[in-house]
């Protein structure tokens, strides 16, 4: 691809495609500092079109028939006579179509919402009291989404009908998730006498081709086609919001020549190039605008540099900076869009890392740096707790404190990255860990968007924690194989899980403040969305003892008084994915009912039709 028809080609040929859709991906990766990333490595042959769930099930695009009204939503819930989700189809549950689009929807209402109550058990133990404030809890809500990257870099080699129908799971409205967010990766290249390893099976997709893989030489805006190929079919189905991040500056800025890093704790970069590494990123966001029209909201040009990991020979790239040197780049970063105006466009981001770090060396950036920040971004894993207490004392101590020097300059915080890193177990006990994670993130960070790390992961028969890390997984072969292997996708339960927080809380809801005892506010978060006037609760339990949640909702009224209020129930659990269990429409707002959360569940309410009473 090269110039603006190179990536408008890329939209229209996979705009064209046929869009079938059906499901799947791996990743497992333990670097020498504990850090778990994809590993691209080959896969098997399957059945083209075949679609595997959770548990070893396998349906063809069929529509499973679900047990409706059956006594989850109690009492007086009788069955709205609603099917479950069609698989093959991956349609919104339902049907109904104002949940999962992806509309601008500007969601500033003016006012305080009132005040609605949640009486709930949080743990086995005992009851506890909660509170959704009569305030909007933070920013409006930005959307969902992933990296591209690594997982974009293989699949972009696929033919069209596959690669359709991958595109589709992920970020169409109607046949997928729906997500509206993608992180672009700028890579950095490579020399393959210094990085051998990016030749090998196992770290080739990994390593992202750069626009200018000399000092000397001149761009090469045909290279990252893949990626690029992946991103044009993605903005096709709804993405609305890109931002760019780099992991690496370009090889040949580096001192060791290797865009995996230099030795622990020590900067990659090359002394006097930042200015010139800041030039460069500025050219590829320039180049995407003016030439591919495509306009990032945000640039950062480090990536978890903070952590020090980085070191010569990893499987992938990164960039140690200690706090000082990150101060010095993101300045390098502002003065040089500016210059050339394009910061009005593109700001810049800092600092994706982990909430701890960036908390650690918060007073290492200086105020002029800080106040130049378009938001704030944070890698939103946590290190494994010893126990649940230890668990929420850590998530308050650095998610409560950064969320505050966040809101003092005025600033949003984006989880931009996240996924199962610290966590064993199996598919269900993972999805709860992550649900939970994003109701911490909303709740105690005031997180505005969510972004999951690798989407798409390699299947592994020899693996069984492959499906851990990605959404789905899919057979792959070598990035330069001409030949695909038969296209097989198999959902983790996390996709059923994200596709219910994406339907409950689109674009443009308002995240709801959790008042409460025994730490309901780490299991339980609320969204109301004025424009689709639609109310959702989400609850994540962990234990084995299901929770009987109590809802009052009396501050809530019907909208229309021509259309009923409608009560659902969606579950992802070890026998539901992401299933209908109840429904029923209400001329009158019920309050309260009695909602069940089973043990190792993720349980989304959502409450349509209705608008807050004035």
């Amino acid at each position: 691809m090269a110039g603006v028809d190179g990536f408008v080609n890329g939209i229209r040929e996979v705009g064209k495609s046929d869009r079938r859709s059906i499901h799947g991906s791996t990743e497992e990766v333990n670097d020498d500092y504990g850090r778990l990333r994809l590993e691209m490595a080959g896969g098997g042959s399957f059945g083209v079109g075949e679609v595997e769930e959770p548990g070893g099930r396998s349906r063809h695009g069929g529509t499973e028939e679900m047990n409706v009204g059956n006594g989850m939503l109690r009492p007086d819930m009788a069955s709205a006579g609603v099917g479950g989700i069609g698989v093959g189809e991956v349609e919104r549950p339902g049907g109904r179509s104002r949940h999962g689009s992806t509309e601008e929807v500007n969601a500033d209402h003016g006012g305080l919402l009132p005040e609605t109550e949640i009486l709930t058990v949080c743990t086995p133990q005992g009851h506890a009291r909660v509170r959704i404030s009569p305030t909007r809890m933070g920013q409006t809500w930005r959307g969902w989404g992933t990296s591209l990257g690594w997982f974009a870099n293989y699949i972009g080699k696929l033919p069209p009908d596959q690669l359709t129908h991958l595109l589709d799971l992920l970020f169409h409205p109607s046949k997928g998730l729906g997500l509206n967010l993608a992180r672009y990766l700028i890579g950095g290249s490579f020399n393959p006498l210094l990085s051998p390893q990016f030749l090998t099976e196992a770290c080739e997709a990994m390593a992202i081709p750069g626009y200018r893989v000399t000092a000397s030489g001149p761009y090469d805006w045909s290279a990252d086609s893949r990626q690029r190929r992946v991103l044009a079919g993605a903005i096709v189905r709804g993405v609305d919001e890109v931002e760019a991040v780099a992991y690496s500056p370009p090889w040949w800025m580096t001192v060791s020549g290797d865009t995996a890093g230099l030795s622990v704790g020590k900067t990659n970069l090359k002394k006097g190039y930042y200015l010139a590494y800041a030039g460069y990123l500025a050219d590829v966001v320039a180049h995407f605008r003016e030439q591919w029209n495509v306009t990032f909201s945000t640039l950062n040009p480090a990536n978890e540099a903070m952590e020090g990991w980085w070191v010569r020979g990893n499987r992938q790239e990164g960039c140690n900076f200690n706090a000082t040197e990150l101060n010095m780049l993101v300045a390098h970063v502002v003065g040089t869009l500016k210059t050339r105006r394009i910061l009005d466009r593109t700001g810049v981001a800092g600092f994706d890392s982990f909430a701890g770090r960036t908390l650690q060396n918060w007073e290492e950036f200086s105020p002029v740096v800080k106040s130049a920040l378009s938001r704030i971004n944070v890698h939103g894993y946590v290190p494994p707790p010893k126990n649940s207490t230890d668990a929420r004392a850590y998530i308050e101590g650095k998610f409560g404190p950064l969320r505050k020097r966040a809101e003092a300059l005025g600033k949003e915080v984006w989880v931009s990255e996240m996924g199962p890193l610290f966590v064993t177990g199996d598919d269900m006990a993972v999805t709860a860990f992550i649900a939970r994670c994003i109701i911490q993130s909303v709740n105690i960070l005031g997180a505005s968007a969510w972004v999951f790390w690798q989407a798409i992961n390699k299947e592994s028969e020899a693996d069984p924690s492959a499906l851990n890390w990605g959404l789905f997984t899919i057979p792959y072969n070598r990035i330069n194989n001409s030949t695909a292997p038969p296209l097989r996708v198999t959902l983790s339960r996390k996709y059923y899980m994200l596709q219910q927080f994406i339907q409950g809380a689109p674009k443009g809801s308002l995240p709801l403040n959790i008042e409460a005892a025994n730490g309901c506010h780490h299991s339980i978060a609320a969204f109301f969305h004025p424009r689709r006037h639609l109310l959702s609760v989400f609850i994540v339990n962990q234990d084995a003892a299901e929770y009987n949640i109590s809802l009052s909702i009396s501050t809530f009224q019907v909208y229309d008084l021509a259309i009923p209020a409608t009560v659902e129930v969606y579950r992802t659990s070890y026998n539901e994915t992401g299933s209908l269990v109840s429904s029923a429409n209400y001329e009158v707002v019920p309050s309260p009912f009695l909602v069940v959360a089973p043990g190792n569940s993720v349980t989304s309410v959502l409450i349509s039709d209705v608008a807050v009473l004035h």
